[in-house]
């Protein structure tokens, strides 16, 4: 299983950029702006492309980072969500690849055991229907609380490309987004649910 899922893996790939915005209206715009920019750069007389669904998964859409062991509140160093997101596709139509730029808004807010960032990962992964995951990539990330900021917005911006074989549309497949955590974080979050 594992030389089937690399060649898969490799058949698929991803490339990622972020921006922080200290303030959550400024993010939001640029977030609804990208996505109705890419409207735009579709021909009128071509129906756009099926693009992939977006699932964030329920038990990974949100982190509580702790400092050490404790798990008061005063050991808290960030929360944060992934509190939006955006999918835009093209289909190239000479080599049949679906490329996509999957846009992820995060709100992140400093906790009393902060140490001046919150630094965390994210994952993005591409299934089929029927959850077989055909490619999962990690991202790290660092959101600064810089001055006396106690929350922050951060945007990312991830372009996985999807080669279409067999007649399938980006319909045929899922895009998966969540924050990779710890036992100990993932617990804490069933705990909420």
């Amino acid at each position: 299983m594992g030389r089937l899922f690399s060649k898969v893996l490799s058949r698929i790939s991803f490339r990622s950029g972020a921006v922080v915005f200290p303030s959550p209206v400024l993010s939001g715009l640029i977030l609804s702006g990208l996505v109705l920019s890419g409207c735009g750069l579709i021909e009128p007389e071509k129906a756009p492309p099926a693009c992939p669904e977006i699932i964030v998964l329920k038990e990974a859409e949100e982190m509580t980072r702790f400092q050490g062991q404790g798990r008061d509140l005063t050991d808290v160093t960030f929360e944060a969500s992934i509190n939006n997101f955006a999918n835009v596709c093209v289909l190239d139509e000479e080599t049949n690849n679906l490329n996509n730029q999957v846009v992820v808004r995060f709100e992140l807010t400093q906790g009393p055991a902060s140490d001046g960032a919150a630094k965390f990962n994210y994952f993005v992964a591409v299934a089929t229907h029927d959850r077989k995951i055909l490619s999962r990539e990690s991202f790290d990330l660092v959101a600064p609380f810089e001055g006396n900021r106690t929350s922050v917005a951060l945007v990312d911006n991830i372009f996985p490309t999807i080669p279409l074989r067999d007649g399938k549309t980006g319909d045929d497949y899922i895009i998966f987004i969540g924050f990779e955590l710890t036992r100990s974080e993932l617990y804490y979050n069933r705990t909420k649910i």
